[in-house]
């Protein structure tokens, strides 16, 4: 045995004399072994080697579910039933693939807030935070990519109101709705399809080249020394020290998603059914401080909520190494800044923890109470219960004994539309359309809902 081990570490030493003059890769693995680092760096700065380990399960789950999956809306769900059912560990993979996300929206978070709280995004690391954000971003859109593709009604429904959001921004939210749907205006083949692509195709090569220039960016810059203003001495080098604590944490996050993913169950809420009006999605748990914000804010200034305050947001954050120009990382020296982000962070999570506590309660697939809903969910529920779906269709679902309205937006002024809802024979006498009989907020939702149909 013991000959044997030594023949194997022989041809590995010739190897390695052999690699060594013909690519930089041993010699770039051997600087990056050997970086100084300054003092300070410790257990906080392992975020970013769990973030990587994350990222590496969502790309091996993510090939392995692609196997055996089929983006087609008449076979989509059927494949996905199929992996979690009938495939040896598949629930386990899905639920891994689907934990995951969560875990990596978690561990951006964390790692951005070390970043902020530590001054970290000072000169001269301006672009190693801005490449952050940008990372952070896409994640999010990963997230938002991937919940259509199991084609069941939670992702289903839940697009649905993604894209009435996306689609509200000032300005371009038309070209984005269509860009998304293809051009149809509601969610069928061509949607399901592209959202595919951007989630396996687009999506990870942009991933790839912002981590490539987010790590070649803090190889040049190097980690942040200490916030009190000392002198960032290096004292120590990335390995053994540095590199134990990236393993071992890399190794206890890889466990616990684990974990998560093979004792917390995950449940399928059926094929997805565009007919099913009254079906209302709830968010994964890391978009919930968005949609109460948009529960707060009446119909009319939705837009608020749904494209002024995440992108404002996001420009001061983009823009924060400018704004915080000052030399001083210490947070008693930027009072202010950590004071403001402090105050944000309350908020977010303040927003997420009720949107966990105040979820609607499930009766059954297709109906839940209507406590907790946006007001474009409250108006869709509403819409069905008022049974105005057995007269009005959209998208051609639901009666015809009244006008259609899947462009009900596009044909009627937005000041016309409460007033007509509300008494429908002050405008047309003869009609057979009772009046609205609901709360001024019922009526709100409804219009609001109404005004997504374009």
């Amino acid at each position: 045995m013991s000959g044997l081990g030594g023949k194997l570490g022989k041809l590995a030493q010739a190897g390695w004399a052999w690699v060594t003059p013909r690519w930089a890769g041993p010699d770039q693995a051997l600087t990056f072994l050997n970086k100084p680092l300054p003092r300070n760096v410790g257990w906080l700065h392992t975020l970013g080697s769990l973030l990587l380990v994350y990222l590496l399960f969502q790309v091996l789950t993510g090939v392995l579910l692609g196997f055996y999956y089929s983006p087609s809306v008449d076979s989509a769900h059927q494949s996905y039933t199929y992996i979690r059912e009938e495939l040896l560990l598949g629930r386990f993979l899905t639920n891994l693939h689907r934990y995951g996300a969560g875990f990596i929206i978690v561990t951006v978070f964390l790692h951005l807030l070390r970043s902020f709280f530590l001054g970290s995004y000072k000169k001269p690391r301006e672009l190693l935070w801005i490449t952050g954000l940008m990372l952070g971003v896409l994640l999010t859109l990963f997230a938002f990519t991937g919940q259509l593709l199991p084609y069941d009604q939670r992702g289903y429904w839940a697009t649905v109101v993604g894209i009435s959001i996306a689609s509200s921004a000032p300005g371009a939210g038309d070209l984005v709705g269509q860009l998304l749907t293809g051009g149809y205006g509601d969610i069928g083949p061509a949607t399901l399809s592209r959202f595919y692509i951007l989630h396996v195709t687009v999506l990870p090569l942009v991933l790839f080249g912002l981590i490539g220039l987010h790590l070649s960016i803090l190889q040049k810059t190097g980690s942040s020394g200490p916030s009190d203003g000392s002198t960032p001495e290096p004292i120590k080098t990335f390995y053994p020290s540095q590199a134990v604590k990236d393993v071992l944490v890399a190794a206890a996050g890889a466990l616990l998603l684990c974990a998560v993913a093979a004792l917390v169950k995950t449940h399928d809420t059926g094929p997805a059914n565009p007919a099913a009006g009254n079906f209302v999605p709830r968010p994964e748990w890391y978009f919930l401080s968005h949609y109460e914000i948009l529960k707060m804010l009446p119909g009319s200034i939705q837009v608020v909520g749904t494209f002024v305050l995440p992108n404002l947001l996001l420009a001061v954050l983009m823009t924060l190494p400018f704004l915080d120009r000052g030399p001083d990382r210490h947070w008693k020296k930027r009072k202010f800044w950590v004071v403001a982000g402090a105050l944000i962070i309350v908020g977010i999570v303040g927003l997420t923890a009720q949107g966990i506590l105040t979820a609607p309660k499930t009766h059954g697939q297709d109906s839940v109470e209507a406590d907790g809903l946006t007001p474009i969910e409250h108006g869709r529920l509403l819409f069905d219960e008022k049974k105005c779906n057995q007269c009005h269709s959209i998208n051609g679902v639901g009666g015809s004994k009244a006008p259609d309205l899947t462009h009900v937006s596009t044909r009627l002024r937005e000041d016309f539309i409460p007033a007509w809802v509300r008494n429908p024979r002050n405008f047309k006498p003869d009609t057979d359309m009772p009046a609205f009989e609901g709360t001024e907020d019922e009526l709100d939702a409804l219009v609001t809902y109404l005004l997504t149909l374009e």
